[in-house]
């Protein structure tokens, strides 16, 4: 388990898995097939399975994994065990340099694996341009990179490159060097030993081309799954109809926004992303507040039953500056024995938050956050501004809520409109269905950073009618959730009705629109 943990590796135990990668790889006895992480060799065991001769290349880091190998395929001279690093070994650098080897690759690569800064620095000189924090979008293009032309790869991978921008350019070596023939979505909990908190997985398989031939390619997506059962059906090619499939365009997502595989929605919320007029990052600067460098240090909670992760103490009342607007130089400090304010931080209802988070600002805190190499004191311009923030960590129900005058932290991003008019506009805007179904198409991980919020396209109203409509809503809402604590769902409906004859100008149709 240890080792586990140590090379991030997560052995695949599932037969539904094997066998769909196993066909899906659609290789023969004469082929050459590289496992580039073959922990305990289950894909090993699979192919000889089916093909007893077929050569194997079996790389794992791993010194007890290799121990293992060695003595399980002793009576294997066509496998052959190396104990190497794969993404830096010099003789699959030799075979890349001479434009491919293997006829096929199959693998369950590392996800997440630590690299110390020695290896990070060699692996930022070799892949220069790719994320290489994360190891599995290097063991991708590093495979790719060994197929011969027209050779095949199928890979359990995250399905984080599939919208993040730090895998921009893993996607655009994949759409201009390879034909994404297939993409099986399916839980993390279909795989025994992996639940990822921020993503799921995918089983994806490429196959090597030329520029020309991926752009005309068109990509199979698999949705839907319930059980690890549903993989067979996949496999057979029967029922089909029980799942979500769809075909799209290689060339589509290489010309979409950051080629971003924005397939949560459909076409319609596709298109409406890749072709919007106005986005929030047109309307509004969407940024990342302060950092504390020591948040139970200089945090403190209401009460209680505040959500506390950090278990920050509870604030002393009489230590609290509520009035906080009155003093000169906030972005200085307080003096004084009230120098806790209250601060905008972590996940809220919509529209209105509780005064849950004070942050100490006090003169020696506030010159603590701008000197010290742990804190950022970041994009102060915006403390003290009116805005809304956005949790950075979003679950199923995106909720937006004011930001008053107040100092924000880096658990939201806050959204602060150029034109003040359309603040009440954005704030009902964010917290409307079909915006939230477009922010989680947009991403559809945990990740709720500002540069995926500034991709949001926004629809404006033509009449200003419509406009002082939703405010007028928006303020009874705002008088409804500061009395009651809780929002009104008529007022929402009626937002929502709003928003979504907007959208619906734009040719959404009725089941987007929920």
């Amino acid at each position: 388990m240890e080792d586990d943990k140590l090379f991030c590796s997560y052995y695949t135990k599932s037969e539904y898995i094997t066998d769909y990668m196993t066909k899906m790889l659609d290789f023969n006895k004469d082929h050459l097939i590289l496992e580039p992480s073959a922990g305990d060799g289950v894909f090993v065991d699979e192919l000889l399975k089916r093909q007893p001769s077929v050569n194997i290349t079996a790389y794992d880091l791993n010194p007890k994994a290799v121990e293992i190998l060695n003595s399980k395929y002793k009576d294997f001279p066509n496998v052959e065990v190396i104990n190497s690093d794969t993404l830096l070994d010099v003789n699959l650098d030799m075979l890349v340099f001479n434009n491919g080897y293997y006829d096929r690759v199959i693998g369950n690569p590392p996800y997440g694996a630590w690299q110390d800064y020695e290896k990070r620095a060699n692996l930022k000189n070799l892949y220069k341009g790719f994320y290489v924090k994360e190891s599995y979008t290097l063991f991708l293009l590093r495979c790719v990179s060994l197929l011969k032309e027209n050779g095949k790869l199928t890979f359990i991978i995250p399905d984080t490159f599939l919208n993040l921008h730090m895998h921009n350019k893993l996607r655009e070596f994949l759409l201009l060097n390879t034909k994404i023939q297939e993409i099986l979505m399916i839980p993390s909990s279909f795989f025994p030993g992996v639940n990822f908190g921020y993503s799921n997985l995918t089983i994806i398989t490429v196959q090597k081309t030329t520029k020309d031939e991926a752009l005309k390619n068109t990509i199979r997506i698999v949705r839907g799954l319930k059980k690890v059962s549903n993989i067979e059906d996949i496999t057979n090619g029967s029922n089909l109809e029980k799942y979500l499939v769809e075909d799209i365009s290689q060339r589509e997502i290489y010309e979409s926004v950051d080629m971003a595989f924005l397939i949560k929605a459909g076409s319609e919320i596709r298109n409406l992303i890749n072709n919007s007029e106005v986005t929030l990052g047109d309307l509004a600067d969407c940024v990342t507040g302060i950092y504390t460098g020591n948040n139970k240090e200089f945090f403190k909670v209401a009460s209680s039953e505040v959500r506390n992760p950090t278990k920050c103490d509870m604030v002393n009342p009489e230590q609290v500056e509520y009035d906080f607007l009155q003093h000169d130089n906030l972005l200085s400090g307080i003096e004084g024995n009230k120098h806790f304010i209250p601060a905008v931080k972590g996940n809220a209802e919509m529209y209105l938050r509780k005064n849950d988070w004070f942050i100490d600002w006090g003169k020696e805190a506030v010159n603590h956050y701008k000197t010290d190499k742990k804190a950022r004191f970041q994009n102060s311009k915006y403390y003290f501004k009116k805005g809304i923030a956005v949790p950075m960590v979003k679950s199923s129900k995106v909720k937006a809520n004011l930001i008053n005058n107040q100092v924000f932290d880096q658990s939201v991003v806050g959204i602060f409109p150029k034109n003040n008019d359309y603040l009440y506009y954005l704030l009902a805007l964010l917290n409307s269905d079909i915006v939230n179904t477009i922010i989680q198409t947009i991403n559809h991980t945990a990740n709720n950073s500002a540069n995926y919020l500034k991709k949001i396209p926004v629809v404006l109203p033509d009449s200003n009618e419509v406009l002082e409509s939703v405010n007028n809503l928006v303020s009874k809402m705002i008088n409804h959730c500061n009395e009651t604590g809780s929002i009104n769902n008529d007022i929402q409906n009626e937002l929502n009705d709003i928003f979504n004859e907007l959208y619906k100008q734009k040719k959404l149709p009725a089941e987007v629109l929920g």
